[in-house]
C-alpha cells in the first residue's frame, strides 16, 4: 500500500483526535474508572476500610467543588446576558416554549415510569426479600408545604442570603394542653444555593435590561465580562475533568458493600428504572427533537457525550452545566441567546429522569407492601412526581428527599425508602444524564420554534448598527464643513 495514503489517513485520525481530545480523555476516564473501581472492590474490600474509598474519591471531590464554585456566576451572568440581548417581545414566546417543553417531557417521563412499573411489577415479592437500611428523613412532609416552600424560594427576602441557603418548612409533632397531637410548622434555614430564587431574579433583571438597553448598557457590559471570564475559567476546569471523573467513578464502585445483594434483591427494580430511562432517552426525547428541529439526533447526541460523561461521574446536573454549555454552543451550534436561558432554567426545574424514577419507586414500594392503588391514586402519583421533580435540586440524590412528598401524597410508608438506597447511587447517575440531555435537546427545540424571532432580532440589530454608522458619517461630514 502507498505510504502516502497511510500517512494521510494517520494525519486525519490524529487531527480528529486532537480536535476531540477532551472527549476522548473523558470516555477513557469513565471506562478506566469502572475497571479500577471493580478491581479495588475485589482486592481491597474498601467498605471495611473507609480510608481507601475516601482517598480514591478525593480528586473527584475537587472536581465537583470546582464546578460548583462557578455555578452561581455562570447561571446569573448567562441568564442576564441571554435575556438582556433579546427583544422584549420575544422573551415571552421563548420562555413559554421552554416551559411547555419542560412540562411535556417531565409529565411524559412520569407516565412512562408508571406504565412500566405496572407491567413489570418489580416489587411483587415478599417484604422479607428486601433489606432495609437506616435512613433519616422527615416523614411529616406534605404537598401543600412543598408548594409553599417552592414559592418562598422563588421570592427570597434576601438575595445575598439566597446564594448560600433557603427556607424550608419542618413539621414536628406537638401536643396541645388537652393532650391532642398536631403538626407544628417551623421555617428553618438550610444551606445550599437557592437556585430557583437566583434564576427568578436573574430572569427579571435580564428582562428589565432588555426593556431599557441604554440605561443598562454599563451593567450589561460588566455582566458580559463576568460571563466571558467565567467561561474561560470553565475551560480550565474541563481539562481537569477526566481526572476527576476517573476517581469519582472508581471510588463510588469500589465502595459498594455487596454487588450480589444489589443485583439479586433489587435487580428488577433497577431494570424497570433503567428501561424507562432508556425509552425516554433514546426514543421519546429524540422523537421530540427531530419533529421540531429536523436535525440528526445521532450527531447531536454524539456532540453531547462529554457532558453526559460528566453527568455520569458527578451525578449532578448543576455541576455538569459548564460542560453542557460548551457542548451545546460550540459543537451543536445553538444560539447563545437561547442556551443561556434554557440550560440554567432547565437544570433547575427540568428533571425528566427524576420524575420517572420517583414514579417507579412509588409504585414499587406499594407493590412490596402489597397495597393496591386505584386510578385516582396513580394520577396523583404522576402529578406529585412531576412537582417533586421540579422541586428537586440539581445535586446528587436530591430526588431521594423529594420522594417523601410523593409517598405521603398517596399514603405509602415513608420508611420503605430505605429499601431502594442500595441502588439509588447507581440509578442517580443515569437519571442525571437524562436530565442533562433533556436540557440540551430543549435548546434545539426552543431555537427552532423561535427561529423567526431570532432572525427578526438579528435584522433589528443590523439596522441599529447601520443607523449608528450613518449618524457617525454625518457627524464627520459636518465637522469637515
Amino acid at each position: 500500500m502507498d505510504t502516502s495514503v497511510i500517512k494521510n489517513f494517520g494525519d486525519k485520525m490524529w487531527s480528529r483526535v486532537k480536535k476531540d481530545l477532551l472527549f476522548v480523555l473523558t470516555i477513557i476516564a469513565v471506562v478506566l474508572g469502572l475497571i479500577v473501581g471493580v478491581i479495588v472492590y475485589k482486592t481491597v474490600s474498601p467498605y471495611s476500610d473507609d480510608l481507601v474509598v475516601v482517598l480514591l474519591k478525593f480528586p473527584g471531590e475537587l472536581l465537583i467543588r470546582m464546578l460548583k464554585c462557578v455555578i452561581l456566576p455562570l447561571v446569573v451572568a448567562s441568564i442576564i446576558t441571554g435575556l438582556g440581548t433579546i427583544n422584549p417581545r420575544s422573551c415571552g414566546k421563548i420562555g413559554g416554549v421552554a416551559v411547555a417543553y419542560y412540562v411535556a417531557t417531565t409529565v411524559s417521563a412520569a407516565i412512562l415510569g408508571l406504565i412500566l412499573v405496572s407491567i413489570i411489577r418489580p416489587g411483587s415479592g415478599s417484604q422479607d426479600d428486601y433489606t432495609r437500611k437506616t435512613v433519616s428523613l422527615n416523614e411529616n412532609t406534605n404537598t401543600l408545604d412543598t408548594i409553599m416552600d417552592l414559592l418562598r424560594a422563588a421570592f427570597p427576602d434576601n438575595i445575598i442570603e439566597a446564594t448560600f441557603g433557603k427556607d424550608a418548612t419542618e413539621l414536628t409533632n406537638s401536643t396541645r394542653a388537652d393532650g391532642s397531637v398536631y403538626l407544628k410548622r417551623k421555617l428553618l434555614f438550610k444551606s445550599g444555593i437557592n437556585m430557583i430564587g437566583v434564576v427568578v431574579l436573574s430572569i427579571v433583571v435580564g428582562v428589565l435590561m432588555s426593556l431599557y438597553p441604554k440605561e443598562s448598557a454599563p451593567l450589561m457590559q460588566l455582566v458580559k465580562s463576568i460571563n466571558d471570564l467565567t467561561m474561560r475559567l470553565v475551560t480550565l476546569i474541563l481539562w481537569y475533568s477526566p481526572i476527576g471523573i476517573f476517581f469519582l467513578i472508581a471510588g463510588q464502585f469500589s465502595g459498594v458493600e455487596d454487588f450480589g445483594e444489589l443485583i439479586s434483591k433489587l435487580g428488577m427494580y433497577a431494570v424497570t428504572v433503567l428501561g424507562g430511562i432508556a425509552i425516554h432517552f433514546f426514543i421519546i426525547l429524540p422523537a421530540i427533537f427531530f419533529v421540531f428541529s429536523r436535525r440528526n439526533p445521532l450527531e447531536y447526541y454524539y456532540n453531547m457525550l462529554p457532558a453526559l460523561a460528566t453527568a455520569f461521574g458527578t451525578a449532578s446536573s448543576s455541576a455538569t452545566m459548564p460542560v453542557t454549555f460548551n457542548c451545546v454552543e460550540e459543537k451543536n451550534k445553538i444560539d447563545r441567546r437561547i442556551s443561556r436561558f434554557v440550560i440554567p432554567v432547565g437544570a433547575t426545574i427540568n428533571m425528566d429522569g427524576t420524575a420517572l424514577y420517583e414514579a417507579v419507586a412509588c409504585l414499587f414500594i406499594a407493590q412490596v407492601e402489597g397495597i393496591s392503588m386505584n386510578f385516582g391514586e396513580i394520577v396523583v402519583t404522576a402529578l406529585t412526581a412531576t412537582l417533586a421533580a421540579i422541586g428537586a435540586a440539581g445535586i446528587p440524590s436530591a430526588g431521594l428527599v423529594t420522594m417523601v412528598m410523593v409517598l405521603n401524597a398517596v399514603n405509602l410508608p415513608v420508611d420503605m425508602i430505605s429499601v431502594i438506597l442500595t441502588v439509588d447511587w447507581f440509578l442517580d447517575r443515569f437519571r442525571t444524564m437524562t436530565n442533562v440531555m433533556g436540557d440540551a435537546l430543549g435548546c434545539a427545540v426552543v431555537q427552532s420554534m423561535c427561529a423567526a424571532e431570532l432572525e427578526q432580532m438579528d435584522r433589528e440589530k443590523e439596522g441599529d448598527q447601520e443607523g449608528a454608522g450613518g449618524e457617525e458619517k454625518i457627524d464627520i461630514e459636518m465637522e469637515a464643513v
